[in-house]
């Protein structure tokens, strides 16, 4: 299944805020939002925009008014303020829809398993057709189900607890691990069940990034980055995740 159009990078920002949903489409106040991963000075982002002091303003305020930053006072100098994005990000949309066919149901759907994959990998698929992209909301959704199967483990050192992750992948059909390093963490997935038999150009396992970011959270009681690097769903030979604890000496 290949796409019908070019994947376009132009990004629509979707917030969840105390006024509702709220969908940011200009480039400038994306922008802005893209500077806000901690606090940031208002000063800072004229020099990183380029744009004016009152410009970058408006933008400032029509933002807050949305519910979807925030400010306090800058420790270092009362007068100046710091911004930060106090919403919940949601996800994305893509201007120019990702127009992709969605894939053919193969499957004769003989049994819950069968069916409930079907339905993932359709609702998946739909999603993108229409151009939405809700990695956070999948990242949290898998991260949630990571804690859970994080508690069932057992083991007494690193490799154990690797062991523990692979059997548990193999054992719900999430994909076969195969760690290709651990200093950095990369671990490889063959048959991942989020994106096997789909080819949409784009890394797609969010859910699989949640599981894999909520069991090694567990692990290192730290919060850990998860990156997928390699993805089937983009033509890649297998999916492939560097892992790194935050803030954390590894051993």
């Amino acid at each position: 299944m290949m796409p019908i159009n070019n994947f376009n990078n132009t990004r629509v920002k979707i917030f969840s805020t105390n006024k509702g949903i709220k969908v940011v489409d200009s480039p400038i106040k994306i922008q802005i939002l893209n500077m806000l991963e901690g606090h940031t000075s208002e000063a800072d982002i004229v020099k990183e925009t380029r744009k004016s002091k009152s410009t970058i303003s408006v933008h400032l305020k029509n933002l807050i008014d949305d519910g979807i930053i925030s400010f306090k006072s800058h420790p270092m100098d009362r007068r100046s303020k710091l911004f930060y994005i106090l919403a919940d990000y949601i996800g994305e949309i893509y201007p120019n829809k990702i127009i992709f066919k969605s894939p053919e149901i193969e499957s004769e759907l003989d049994s819950k398993e069968q069916l409930l994959d079907e339905v993932f990998k359709q609702y998946r698929s739909l999603l993108l057709v229409h151009g939405l992209q809700l990695e956070p909301l999948e990242v949290e959704t898998g991260s949630n189900i990571g804690k859970k199967l994080f508690d069932s483990f057992e083991y007494v050192n690193f490799n154990q607890f690797l062991d523990s992750v692979i059997e548990k992948f193999e054992k719900l059909q999430l994909g076969y691990i195969k760690v290709s390093s651990e200093k950095p963490l990369i671990l490889k997935i063959n048959d991942c069940h989020e994106c096997k038999d789909l080819q949409f150009n784009m890394p797609i396992c969010n859910t699989t990034k949640g599981i894999l970011k909520g069991i090694f959270e567990g692990y290192y009681e730290k919060e850990v980055s998860v990156e997928e690097v390699e993805c089937t769903s983009k033509y890649d030979d297998c999916c492939t995740f560097l892992i790194e604890p935050l803030n954390v000496n590894n051993s």
